[in-house]
């Protein structure tokens, strides 16, 4: 695990941490590779570059294991936890999301219901390593469009992103996970948090955030 680690950022270390310890290693690797994708998109401004290194990963993710390239950590984590059972299957739909990343803005209804299904059920559905209810379906879409609204630079697609997760929230009922998904759950907290203020929060590492986090990571509250 110190190898996906290593690529997380402070916030997603501590959200890993309240993980359950058997599944603490799926989730350093899932959010390891979901900020791996986002730096692709990040670093690439020609559609085709950006199309062919997803593209690279999707190879990866669909070949056996003797087939794959060394030297890459993430990829040898990968490997390691498929031969102790795991499947990543899903990661193939978080693909399909980030790949709609490389669709022009502005984007009408299809695109934000391909992105919102896609990242966050194959995010929330590799995480929990099973399929997902139809209330959890809702919380991963939300949280999809959370997440696109808080980095996204132009500001009508923010916007449009941020309401869209509200509306969610607001029509659809809310997720219960158990003490296996509380990794995400943090994440849905967080959401929660910002739909309520109405307001997507500076920084979600302060220490207010933090004392959430470890609040709810702890009694799931």
């Amino acid at each position: 695990m110190s190898d996906a680690l290593q690529e997380l950022e402070p916030l997603q270390r501590l959200i890993v941490a309240y993980a359950k310890p058997s599944d603490r290693s799926r989730f350093a690797l899932l959010f390891a590779l979901d900020s791996r994708f986002a730096e692709i998109l990040r670093s690439t401004s020609e559609i085709l570059i950006g199309q062919i290194r997803l593209t690279w990963w999707r190879d990866v993710l669909t070949k056996p294991a003797t087939e794959r390239p060394s030297g890459e950590p993430l990829i040898e984590q990968i490997n390691l936890l498929e031969a102790k059972g795991e499947s990543f299957a899903p990661l193939l739909t978080l693909l399909d999301g980030w790949e709609v990343l490389l669709d022009d803005f502005p984007w009408e209804d299809r695109e934000f219901d391909n992105y919102a299904a896609s990242r966050g059920g194959g995010l929330f559905e590799t995480g929990l390593a099973r399929s997902m209810t139809e209330a959890e379906a809702e919380q991963a879409r939300a949280w999809a469009l959370w997440d696109f609204a808080r980095h996204c630079s132009d500001a009508a697609m923010r916007r449009s992103a941020f309401e869209r997760c509200q509306k969610i929230l607001q029509s659809q009922p809310k997720a219960s996970f158990d003490r296996s998904g509380r990794p995400l759950s943090i994440l849905c907290k967080l959401m929660a948090r910002d739909a309520r203020k109405g307001q997507l929060a500076a920084d979600l590492y302060s220490p207010a955030s933090a004392a959430q986090i470890m609040w709810h990571g702890i009694a799931g509250r």
